[in-house]
């Protein structure tokens, strides 16, 4: 770079950045951050790669795979977490703010807001400041990296994060858990939102060697339980077997951290989809943002619950929020689409749904939401979207009903029958929920079949139910038998 002082001045920031809390803790975040820095002011930007940080930041090894190993996104996130405490704590004050942009792994450096620090300061960082625009000393003036889409973040709003994530600690000291157990954990978070079968139990096997390396890793206990319930509510597993080791793992997450709110969404999640108490369940998610408000999940899940009980203009703000915090989560983008998709709004939906195609190319259920966004008004991509959705599907109950109702709903009832008897033959094999051989038999007319289906379904507290408690379904269900059954969950 042209004017040597500004190398000088970012490599000074840098030092003070990694000196002080939060990042003095982490080895691995301050090795991640020194790299970054040091390739950008060296001016090999091109190197900052997600391939090139596990293999060289976090010693991955040759044969890294950062589609089947989410380490460089996790540590990102909890980067930029880390990097949002210190300047609104110790580094309110500093001349240089480093920044790390979601969606890329460069970083960007820019002058501090000018904060006003009155006479009785206190150990809070200030949160008054100008209006002035922001200037670089004279000696810093030159190739500075911005990005002009940044938006800059005020002291202000840095500093109330802090005090509410200060205040949601709770008393007893925070546990520092077990590197590796901590590493079986993100690997675990990154499989579950797979969302697939073979997926979730590895997740599930994951969090339990998590748990067994590191008993008092509460975090571990609720991602177990967050898989359990998943398990459930696709329908791969019996409801009373799997809820149960759930509500087992969210109780014991909570025993070790009343104040987690990964628990709480945890225990949330089971209190809606198994126990069906909706004002339980509402009060545990709300718990969970309080306690975090910057966690994806808790709007994630607190979004899908909103959607569920037909509050979906409250649901969007809290999905919306949800893909921003974790912009790269499959599950995120995935429910956003479908809501955006409920309210009419096409054009969002199919943005959503060709990210999640992206994301993750071979998950059967993202392609058969492409299809339902293009509907009848690109019939050839939807068609295409259906074929490899049919590929994908095979041998997967959950997607195979979603896939039937979707050919159904297309007006392809021979492609829809096919789909159903190969469901029948996997449910002579397997566990099949008979909420998703309900849904087949009701779309393509079966109501009586449908509504003996539905009762077991009722029996084993199958998740899918909730779907039920929407009133438009009243516009297409006549069955008696499956208004009485409805009525028991609006009752709920």
């Amino acid at each position: 770079m042209a004017d040597n002082g500004h190398p000088e001045a970012i490599n000074d920031q840098l030092e003070r950045i990694l000196a002080k809390p939060p990042m003095v803790s982490s080895p691995s975040l301050s090795r991640f951050l020194r790299f970054i820095v040091g390739e950008t002011v060296a001016g090999r930007t091109e190197g900052i790669t997600e391939y090139n940080l596990g293999v060289r930041v976090f010693n991955r090894g040759e044969e890294f795979n950062p589609r089947m190993d989410p380490i460089v996104r996790v540590q990102a996130h909890h980067l930029r977490a880390r990097l949002t405490q210190y300047y609104a704590g110790p580094g309110s004050a500093d001349p240089i703010v480093i920044e790390l942009p979601s969606r890329t792994y460069v970083p960007v450096f820019r002058a501090a807001q000018p904060v006003a620090v009155p006479a009785a300061a206190s150990e809070q960082p200030s949160v008054e400041h100008t209006h002035k625009e922001p200037a670089l000393p004279a000696k810093m003036r030159g190739p500075i990296v911005v990005t002009a889409v940044v938006a800059i973040i005020t002291v202000a709003a840095l500093a109330s994060l802090w005090r509410a994530q200060a205040s949601a600690r709770h008393v007893k000291t925070r546990h520092d858990p077990n590197p590796v157990a901590q590493d079986l954990y993100i690997r675990g978070r990154y499989l579950l939102d797979r969302q697939t079968e073979p997926a979730l139990r590895q997740s599930i096997e994951c969090f339990q060697k998590s748990a067994a390396q590191d008993p008092e890793f509460a975090l571990a206990f609720a991602g177990l339980s967050d898989a359990y319930d998943m398990l459930a509510q696709y329908g791969y597993e019996s409801p009373r077997e799997a809820m149960e080791q759930a509500r087992h793992a969210a109780e014991h997450a909570l025993s070790l951290n009343p104040d987690l709110a990964e628990a709480h969404v945890a225990l949330a999640a089971i209190l809606e989809a198994y126990d069906w108490n909706w004002s339980a369940a509402e009060r545990e998610y709300r718990r969970a943002i309080e306690l975090n408000p910057a966690l994806p999940a808790a709007h994630l899940w607190y979004g899908m619950f909103l959607r569920d009980q037909g509050r979906t203009k409250e649901a969007l703000p809290e999905l919306r929020r949800a893909e921003q915090l974790e912009p790269l989560s499959v599950l995120a983008s995935m429910n956003l689409g479908y809501t955006l998709r409920l309210t009419g709004d096409s054009s969002g939906a199919l943005d959503q749904a060709r990210r999640v195609v992206e994301l993750d190319p071979d998950l059967a259920i993202a392609h058969i939401q492409l299809a339902m966004v293009y509907g009848s008004g690109s019939p050839v991509e939807a068609e295409a979207a259906l074929a490899r959705a049919l590929t994908l599907s095979a041998g997967n109950p959950h997607a195979l009903s979603v896939l039937a109702c979707t050919f159904a709903h297309f007006g392809k009832r021979e492609e829809s029958v096919r789909v159903q008897r190969e469901l029948e033959k996997l449910a002579a094999q397997r566990y099949v929920s008979p909420f998703d051989l309900g849904n087949v038999s009701l779309v393509l007319g079966d109501q009586d079949r449908a509504a003996t289906l539905f009762e077991e379904a009722y029996r084993q507290r199958s998740a899918g139910l909730i779907f039920l408690r929407n009133e438009k379904a009243e516009t297409w269900i006549h069955s008696p038998r499956l208004l009485l059954l409805m009525n028991k969950l609006h009752a709920g």
